[in-house]
């Protein structure tokens, strides 16, 4: 598994934010809510990854009290956004210890699924959305891989394999992919994509045009090289 690890019969995954938020010394502006989404969506897509679906979550809160129920509200965005119900969370925060700047961690615990097996090499493997990091996220919403037509498509299994891409960005990726025969890709490889605003999907060849109506916008082909 990617970025996750079995803890019983359960995936676990998780994310986390920090200087991020609305207090006046983040690195980063941004509201809580949508700290929270991008941490939750992460922790999601992590999830399935790993082929699961979540069904409890954990939030540590670092940035106070009043936050609680902003990062509360980010979470539940996510599951409305793909039309699943938002599992209860529990967790913490920190009240004894004022913060100056905000941070929280989001853990997601998930059943895994009963999926068609496939061949990692065989798949047909596509870009989703363009590498951004920090401010740009905000500026750029409409350039961040989407959630619902991800969650449609794999739950269709149009998309048998999602590969979140993150802080090491699509380089760092490929190479855990296709070690050293990496595809071809028009996007800056080297570059950040922040909380996966593009992600690697492994699509059943089969399905290719059918994937096409899922994905309106930023969606490419990997190009396989020849040695």
């Amino acid at each position: 598994m990617r970025n996750a690890i079995k803890v019983g019969n359960l995936i676990a995954t998780m994310d986390n934010a920090a200087a991020i938020g609305q207090k006046t010394q983040d690195s980063v502006a941004a509201s809580d809510e949508l700290t929270a989404y991008m941490t939750a969506r992460v922790t999601f897509l992590e999830q399935l990854a790993a082929q699961a679906i979540p069904t409890q979550i954990l939030l540590a809160n670092f940035s106070g009290d009043a936050a609680w129920a902003r990062y509360i509200a980010g979470i539940q965005q996510v599951f409305k956004e793909i039309g699943l119900a938002c599992p209860a969370v529990a967790g913490s925060t920190e009240s004894n210890m004022p913060t100056k700047q905000s941070g929280l961690a989001i853990t997601m615990l998930g059943e895994p699924q009963q999926r068609a097996a496939f061949d990692h090499e065989k798949l047909s493997w596509y870009t989703y959305g363009l590498p951004l990091v920090g401010a740009e996220v905000v500026a750029q919403p409409e350039d961040v891989a989407q959630l619902q037509p991800i969650f449609q498509a794999w739950q269709a299994e149009i998309v048998q394999q999602v590969w979140p891409v993150g802080s090491k960005g699509l380089q760092g990726e490929l190479v855990r992919l296709f070690r050293e025969q990496q595809p071809e890709c028009s996007l800056d490889i080297t570059k950040s994509a922040g909380p996966c605003t593009v992600i690697l999907l492994g699509i059943d060849p089969e399905k290719e045009q059918q994937a096409e109506k899922f994905f309106l916008r930023n969606f490419e082909k990997l190009r396989k090289t020849t040695l």
